[in-house]
């Protein structure tokens, strides 16, 4: 019989999110797992609107959209039992434009190196951002990006240039640019 301690939660949508925006997290159950008995549960100064998307593996991809920012408590429980780890404490932050301008940027923003992981260090611990990136380059080649949590809460968004040469890297949060972005790199 399968039960609640051995389903898996992961995504930054589980620590913090953006108010009026679609935050995220996955569900992650076995074969034994009836997924219609899996319930989700906010606590909190508004109520999200909830979907969840059930994948053939059993995974479930939630997204939910919160009305307003504050402390949220999510409550994820599978036939009547919580889950390990639930509740999930949430900081959900209002203004996005307002706290993407307090995001700091470190790291190689200016001179990268060719085919060498190349890493520019996001710290967005200050207004509750440690995810939900996104990032381009334009140049010589299009080296694709990785998002690491690291486990202080900055993430590294790494890539790879194959070229040498000049290379625009936008980050963004959500469709804001981070402060620096984009940054003007040259890939030697």
């Amino acid at each position: 019989m399968a039960e609640a301690r051995s389903i898996k939660v992961e995504g930054t949508g589980l620590r913090n999110g953006v108010a009026e925006g679609p935050n995220k997290f996955v569900i992650y159950a076995s074969e034994k797992h009836d997924v219609s008995k899996i319930q989700i549960g906010f606590d909190g100064p508004g109520q999200p609107e909830c979907r969840l998307n059930t994948k053939k593996d059993k995974s479930i991809d939630v997204t939910y959209t919160s009305p307003v920012a504050g402390e949220y408590k999510i409550h994820v429980r599978y036939d009547d039992k919580p889950i390990p780890g639930s509740p999930f404490k949430c900081k959900i932050i209002g203004d996005v434009k307002g706290a993407v301008d307090k995001v700091k940027a470190s790291g190689d923003t200016k001179e990268g190196k060719v085919n060498v992981n190349n890493t520019i260090l996001v710290d967005g611990r200050e207004v509750g951002i440690l995810g939900g990136l996104s990032g381009s380059t334009e140049g010589p080649s299009k080296p694709d990006f990785q998002f690491k949590q690291n486990d202080d809460g900055t993430v590294a968004a790494v890539y790879k240039p194959t070229v040498a040469g000049n290379y625009k890297i936008t980050l963004k949060f959500q469709h804001y640019n981070i402060p620096g972005s984009p940054f003007t790199v040259s890939v030697k």
